[in-house]
């Protein structure tokens, strides 16, 4: 990966299943370019504890220096607070207004901005185009909530913008206290058990709090639809790329294949596919043993060791002929030690460097 990649890149996005290393990866990628010069900030959901030690944000939400470092550059790092970023958007979009207490106040709106499907993927990617938007970075990476589907958290801010659309909204509104709108419309097609069906499930006050929710937002509902243009204008920039990281086993692949294409039919840059954990750093696959120097059952171990991840080789060979037409397909091996400081970044970091001059 060369510097002269990186300077072309504002934002690196990394995608995949869960449990692929897809945060140690991006972690990695932005020692890679700290060490190269540039400014760079990791934005992390869910990190494990050591790596949230490691990069030094455990137990806090703000953008951090990490420590310990002796880069050419600058590595920062921040986990997102999901809520902390719904609730900043929407005093923002409301312009600090007396209804942005009102819609803090509101259990509704409680309980949309942690619970609602596809709220998480539009904090994480308002987040990112918050601190994009600052100019304060050379490169941002951007470590995304492991989904089953790719599209799906490209996708949510599109979802949670139709969601408060006026076309929604107005049916829930009846700012004069009068039975209109969505209400009326009940009552007059005779649906009042339906009403308190409703009631009796949710509380006598929801019906009165949907309708106070939906008058409040009303003047955040154009800057939500702005900044989910704005977002996916970012998203699908040339400056923008997206890691599809994966690892073995076949399922896996398979489900990466899947992602490459819709990621491609979105209309978004993807530049790499990277293999994680595919081989013991210390098996050389590419030589035969060499008898004389052990005992003859390490050896035979050894020997059938090298047979199955000669066999996973060549499943990996057909994924990466598949892959490579479209993107670059790169390699990262198991290594024996689990990645717990800067310096097991640092390693991965040369090692993706390694496979990308190999190329």
């Amino acid at each position: 990966m060369s510097q002269d990649f990186l300077k072309n890149t504002k934002v690196l996005v990394c995608v995949g299943s869960g449990g692929v290393g897809k945060t140690t990866v991006a972690a990695s990628v932005g020692v890679l370019a700290a060490k190269q010069g540039l400014k760079v900030l990791v934005l992390t959901i869910d990190p494990a504890k050591r790596l949230a030690q490691t990069l030094g944000i455990e137990g806090t939400n703000d953008v951090t220096k990490v420590p310990g470092q002796n880069f050419k550059g600058e590595l920062w790092a921040s986990v997102i607070d999901h809520k902390k970023t719904f609730d900043d958007f929407v005093e923002r979009a409301a312009q600090k207004s007396e209804a942005v207490r009102r819609i803090f106040d509101n259990s509704l709106y409680k309980q949309l901005s942690t619970n609602l499907s596809g709220s998480q993927e539009f904090t994480s990617l308002e987040k990112l185009y918050s601190v994009y938007e600052s100019g304060k970075f050379d490169l941002i990476i951007l470590d995304t909530p492991p989904t089953k589907h790719a599209l799906d958290f490209l996708k949510a801010p599109q979802k949670l913008s139709a969601l408060f659309s006026e076309g929604v909204a107005k049916w829930f509104r009846d700012p004069e206290g009068k039975k209109s709108g969505f209400l009326g419309h009940l009552i007059q097609a005779g649906t009042r058990q339906v009403l308190k069906v409703l009631e009796t499930l949710t509380g006598s006050q929801f019906i009165r709090e949907l309708g106070d929710f939906f008058i409040n937002i009303e003047q955040w509902q154009g800057k939500l639809l702005q900044r989910t243009t704005e977002v996916q204008r970012m998203l699908v920039a040339p400056t923008t790329k997206f890691f599809l990281v994966t690892s073995f086993d076949q399922a896996k692949l398979k489900e990466a294949e899947y992602f490459s294409r819709e990621i491609r039919k979105g209309g978004y840059n993807l530049d790499t596919v990277i293999l994680n954990r595919v081989f013991p750093h210390w098996l050389d696959l590419r030589v035969g043993y060499e008898g004389g120097t052990a005992e003859q059952g390490l050896a035979d171990l050894y020997m059938q060791m090298k047979t199955y991840y000669n066999h996973r080789d060549a499943i990996y060979r057909q994924f990466e002929k598949k892959m490579s037409i479209e993107a670059r397909v790169l390699r990262i091996p198991d290594l024996v030690k689990d990645v717990s400081d800067l310096s097991g970044l640092e390693e991965i970091s040369a090692l993706i460097t390694e496979e990308e001059k190999s190329k």
